[in-house]
């Protein structure tokens, strides 16, 4: 909509240039669109999908994604079996189609040395970057970087640092491997001293929300007021102490008034974990809702 101020006439009238020119604006204003605050945010999160395994229901994912009108997705990682498969590359993106909006932080069965850099390097521009919406900063790292696998360092860890600093209400972080795995001296656990620095950065820029995959199997925790969240898969082997009798998961993200909800479904559309984050109910589980937990194993 473009709004014009209104051009002057004879003087004498009732209403002043200035006056005419103070309405015209107040009008325009009031005719913008609300800011996301009010209602926006309508995104899906997905992980390990793996395509290409034969156990993969990215299909299915993808198919709900159309049933509830959502056309953004964002995955954290391992999106295929076979790293460097232009095959599955070419299988996943035509799954997701090509008017959906997919931002992916790659995995280790994305990225696994210099020749799947280059694959990966075909399809999507960036090894990390971020995006915004309204008051909100998205952030996508790598943790498969050849010669930094399992931590986020280098180059890397600087430019984060920058993108942090932004002036942004909320702020997101998606990557594979997690901070603090299920399982002990895994992901980013097995180099403690980058992952605690890592995680200090986190405190300090106000970091909200982190989610992470890889571990195939859900899990969400607190660390020092920011909520982590380990994404359950949709593809790829399970656990063996897993004995969910549907593993795979995808999590809804919605927002109203400044508070984004994040509702974890099994693919039969069960709701599994509920919890939000913004305003004053920040980092809440919903009434009922549990986070789920693994045992260590």
């Amino acid at each position: 909509m473009h709004c014009h101020p209104a051009q002057g006439g004879a003087t004498g009238g009732i209403f002043s240039k200035g006056h005419l020119l103070a309405l015209s604006l107040l009008a325009c204003l009031l005719l913008l669109p609300l800011p996301c605050l009010a209602q926006s945010g309508l995104f899906a999160i997905v992980s390990d999908s793996h395509v290409g395994a034969s156990n993969s229901v990215y299909p299915a994912f993808i198919k709900t994604m159309d049933e509830e009108k959502i056309d953004m997705v964002i995955h954290t990682g391992d999106a295929i079996n076979t790293p460097g498969s232009e095959r599955e590359w070419s299988a996943f993106l035509e799954m997701t189609g090509p008017t959906r909006k997919l931002y992916l932080a790659p995995g280790n069965h994305d990225i696994k040395g210099p020749k799947s850099v280059s694959a990966y390097l075909k399809h999507f521009p960036k090894l990390y970057y971020s995006f915004s919406d309204g008051d909100t900063l998205f952030v996508l790292l790598n943790t498969e970087l050849p010669g930094e696998e399992s931590m986020v360092g280098g180059e890397q860890f600087e430019w984060l640092k920058g993108e942090l600093g932004k002036p942004f209400q909320c702020k997101f972080v998606f990557l594979h491997e997690p901070l603090f795995p299920v399982v002990p001296n895994h992901g980013l656990d097995r180099h403690r001293e980058e992952r605690d620095r890592l995680h200090r950065l986190f405190l300090e820029m106000g970091v909200r929300l982190v989610v992470s995959g890889h571990d195939h199997i859900y899990d969400r925790s607190d660390r020092s007021g920011i909520t982590y969240v380990i994404a359950g898969p949709t593809g790829g082997m399970l656990p063996p102490f897993v004995r969910d009798g549907d593993p795979f998961r995808y999590m809804v993200v919605t927002r109203k008034d400044g508070v984004y909800s994040f509702t974890s479904k099994d693919m039969a559309g069960v709701v599994r974990d509920e919890f939000l984050i913004g305003g004053n109910a920040s980092d809440r589980h919903l009434p009922n809702q549990a986070p789920r937990r693994a045992a260590p194993h």
